[in-house]
């Protein structure tokens, strides 16, 4: 089996349609070890709407793909076009802007869809965005991971509030704590951060690289998450290690978590006991063991192989 990926160059689109082919080609490999599976990516920034439409890949000496993969909306059309060319699957990972007709088949997070809406031949849904982390079992768990956003659409920056929850994990985790930023964290919070909670060791993202958090994840005994992270939060639950929320104060208006899709998207973790809300930690001082670990790209794989079977013949 042969993979593209059409890629826009956003970190977040490519974690996606990554961790969606990297297990197509693990569990591909287990089902049909004979044949070459491999993934190629197609850098499409810069290209034009008008040649997106009509993009052939003229450019490209990779091997002829059976199946294409595309996240973000102006991937959609160079992905269709492409496709079309080649005559392979074209699937995309997220709710796509044009209709859910034109693909194969859309791998779609759950809270961007109906409630109680269930996989069908179009769409496929997921618990949240897929990625490409698995649990590392084999590395010793040995620090205390925090993830910081910043103020969002449906979250206001409360840095007293933030740095209150923070000064309590320090105090009563015995594990080592490392703690990064994101590139909507207020510029001053590093140095607040720092003042409040000494023996937090800070790494702000600029210092950090692609593999940084999926690294530090792996080493993880447990995490907390900004609750305005939701895509960290995923990417924490996809570690298996227990999952923290450190609460912010939601905006009031259109933007409310109540009619965000994203919010929604949390809401549902915490409801059915994935996440701990941090006022819920402070009445015991543990993020409860949930025992489940979120493995959503593999999920997706194997509904996809399942179901398109002329991929691994």
């Amino acid at each position: 089996m042969i993979i593209y990926i059409i890629s826009d160059g956003k970190k977040g689109h490519l974690s996606q349609t990554r961790g969606l082919a990297n297990a197509l080609i693990e569990q591909a490999t287990e089902r049909n070890p004979e044949r070459k599976h491999e993934c190629y990516e197609v850098d499409i920034t810069g290209l034009s709407w008008f040649k997106k439409l009509f993009y052939k890949g003229k450019e490209l000496t990779y091997p002829r793909p059976d199946l294409i993969l595309c996240a973000g909306h102006g991937t959609h059309l160079a992905a269709l076009s492409l496709a079309r060319h080649l005559r392979c699957l074209c699937m995309v990972c997220m709710r796509p802007s044009l209709p859910a007709s034109m693909f194969d088949l859309c791998i779609t997070p759950r809270h961007d869809l109906p409630d109680g809406f269930e996989a069908n031949g179009q769409v496929f849904p997921t618990n949240g965005a897929i990625n490409g982390i698995r649990p590392t079992p084999d590395i010793a768990k040995t620090q205390t991971l925090i993830l910081i956003g910043g103020p969002s659409k449906s979250y206001n920056w409360d840095a007293e509030l933030v740095l209150n929850q923070l000064s309590s994990i320090a105090r009563l985790t015995t594990t080592p704590i490392v703690l990064t930023t994101s590139r909507r964290t207020p510029a001053d919070f590093v140095h607040d951060v720092t003042t409040a909670c000494p023996n937090i060791r800070v790494v702000p993202v600029e210092e950090t690289g692609p593999d940084w958090v999926p690294a530090n994840l792996a080493k993880a005994k447990e995490v907390w998450v900004s609750q305005d992270s939701v895509s960290m939060v995923y990417e924490a639950l996809s570690s298996g290690a227990p999952v923290g929320i450190i609460e912010m104060p939601a905006k009031e208006g259109p933007h409310k978590p109540d009619s965000s899709r994203i919010a929604r998207g949390l809401n549902m973790l915490i409801a059915d006991g994935s996440v701990c809300r941090f006022t819920e930690w402070a009445k015991t001082n543990t993020i409860p063991k949930t025992g489940t670990v979120m493995n959503e790209a593999g999920r997706a794989a194997t509904y996809i192989l399942d179901n398109f079977p002329k991929l691994v013949p």
